[in-house]
């Protein structure tokens, strides 16, 4: 991703190329009014000026040319009017028409240097801790003797402070991924909220905050809230679920950045939204052809979609239809691009598929925060839907679905992919040794551990009970056995603790290859005997299909 100082030279220089165009932008206004007016009123020539005049109003303030868009607004409105109502203008309409287009055309200040415009309020991406450390703020000795062990099992370190006394010294050695707070410290209700408060002032506001305590009443709830607490947990307790919201809050879910799908037909408007978007740290991909946008939909899979209203192949109206009549795209946000500022019309747009509507010019703080809110709500909920509720990775249909995109993408392209399946060995003996929460710990861990060792782009999912699946796209077979005999090898050195005893478990795996079976089907089977045959062979061990290498068609 471009770093700022690019980006800034890149909308500057979009600044720059659109202030050398305007002036023909504006000659062709005056030629198409010229041989509109010398006509009698035509319908088709006079949609042809408004979708320029349209275009203007839209684009010129986001280029710094606050006075052209204006002058164009007026113009669009009345066409605008007289098109919908399907009205023919008289005399006096015609010439109010005409004294805007002069003014449009033939302002002094239409050539000026574009107004400069703030840099963009960049929304960086927030960035995961380097270091699993939590403070635990509690003068409870059960929590304070049996809390920070616990969270050791899930790689959690935890330094334990039984008043605010040191915190501070503490925070400028290492800054912690969470805090674990008892709100009942000093024997009152608001004790250690106004703690938070006061760490939250000096040390930021996203500092994320769990608060724990005995109390289970609104009031106690709602003052956790107030305090802007990021979760609430009642002793004694559980610690799974407790995990389990650690791990959403101390993971950046920004790590990975939100794709945005910019469909729109202006070329200098599309690059200002793309870079402004880039720059507050989202991939974005540009389409001008609506006609591809099922093929891109597919290959990009972007997690919302930023599209104008008003384009000549077709509305964003209809695409947006167009979009909602295919299953894989009913839940993906649509925002609405466009001048349009009747609401009535704003609100149809919304009832047929879209999510929001931003009315142009925006201004780039407000794309940048309506697009994250947007997306990171859609992100949330996307992962409700996809992910396994006990350890965050893929479900089984839909790892299986990665496996088919990303082997497609792989086979036409040419390009290697690996599929591995995954099974923690004897795992029935865990549970009946050690209990299901022992079990569900193990469980977790190994989903931890492919996370950190495997790439962002990589799919990862529980295939079900104690087996997993890994996409590996790009990765070869040698490459694949490699990564998994790492991830075999780390895993074998986990130690798991039930009471007084410790015990460490391990894992087999099989592996199959796009360059053998082009069809998902046939690599997810082949993986799935090779990982049987690791077994027969004596566990603890990475096997790869045996079956011969695929000969790819040649590339032209």
């Amino acid at each position: 991703m471009s770093d700022d100082s690019d980006i800034q030279a890149r909308l500057k220089a979009l600044r720059e190329a659109y202030a050398k165009q305007l002036p023909d932008k504006l000659v062709e206004v005056a030629e198409q009014w010229r041989v509109m007016h010398q006509q009698s009123w035509d319908v088709d020539r006079a949609k042809a000026l408004h979708r320029s005049v349209h275009t203007l109003a839209g684009s010129a303030p986001t280029f710094g040319f606050s006075g052209v868009g204006q002058r164009a607004r007026r113009a669009e409105h009345l066409l605008k009017a007289w098109l919908s109502e399907m009205h023919t203008p008289g005399q006096n309409e015609i010439a109010e028409l005409a004294t805007h287009i002069h003014t449009l055309c033939n302002e002094p200040g239409n050539h000026a240097a574009p107004q400069p415009t703030p840099p963009s309020a960049a929304v960086a991406p927030a960035r995961p801790p380097e270091r699993r450390l939590l403070f635990l703020i509690d003068n409870d000795e059960a929590t304070v003797d049996r809390l920070p062990q616990q969270l050791s099992h899930f790689d959690y370190q935890v330094r334990v402070f039984r008043d605010a006394g040191g915190l501070d010294e503490a925070f400028a050695e290492e800054r912690p991924a969470a805090l674990i707070v008892n709100p009942e410290l000093d024997d009152t209700r608001q004790g250690g909220s106004a703690l938070v408060c006061g760490l939250k002032a000096r040390y930021g506001q996203n500092l994320p905050v769990i608060f724990i305590s005995t109390l289970n009443d609104f009031d106690a709830r709602l003052q956790a809230v107030r305090s802007d607490g990021d979760a609430y947990f009642v002793k004694p307790i559980d610690i799974a679920p407790l995990v389990d919201r650690l791990d959403q809050i101390t993971q950046s879910r920004l790590s990975e950045a939100y794709r945005v799908l910019v469909v729109e037909d202006d070329p200098d408007l599309a690059a200002h939204y793309a870079l402004t978007l880039q720059q507050a740290g989202m991939d974005t991909t540009i389409l001008a052809h609506p006609e591809d946008i099922l093929t891109t939909l597919a290959d990009v899979r972007p997690e919302l979609i930023l599209m104008d209203v008003y384009m000549p192949r077709c509305s964003g109206l209809e695409l947006a239809r167009l979009i909602r009549q295919q299953d894989a795209w009913l839940s993906i946000p649509i925002v609405f691009l466009s001048s349009e500022t009747d609401t009535e019309k704003q609100f149809s747009a919304m009832r047929i598929g879209g999510d929001d509507f931003l009315t142009k010019p925006i201004d780039d703080r407000h794309l940048v925060a309506s697009v994250s809110i947007r997306a990171e709500r859609a992100r949330t909920l996307n992962m409700l839907m996809v992910q396994d509720s006990l350890t965050g990775l893929l479900k089984h249909t839909k790892i299986k679905e990665k496996l088919a995109a990303d082997a497609s993408r792989a086979s036409r392209a040419g390009e290697p992919l690996a599929f591995g399946m995954i099974d923690i060995d004897h795992f029935k003996a865990v549970n009946d040794r050690y209990g299901h929460l022992s079990g569900d710990r193990v469980i977790k861990s190994l989903a931890r551990l492919l996370r950190q060792r495997l790439r962002q782009s990589d799919g990862i999912g529980r295939y079900g009970g104690e087996e997993f699946a890994v996409v590996l796209p790009g990765c070869s077979l040698a490459s694949a056995k490699q990564v998994l005999n790492q991830i075999r090898e780390g895993f074998a050195k986990l130690r798991f603790r039930h009471g007084d005893e410790e015990f460490s478990v391990t894992l087999s795996a099989g592996i199959a290859s796009v360059e053998q079976f082009r069809d998902a089907e046939g690599i997810n089977r082949a993986a799935d005997e090779a990982l049987y045959e690791a077994k027969r062979a004596g566990r603890n061990r990475v096997m790869l299909c045996q079956a011969p290498a695929a000969k790819f068609p040649e590339r032209r």
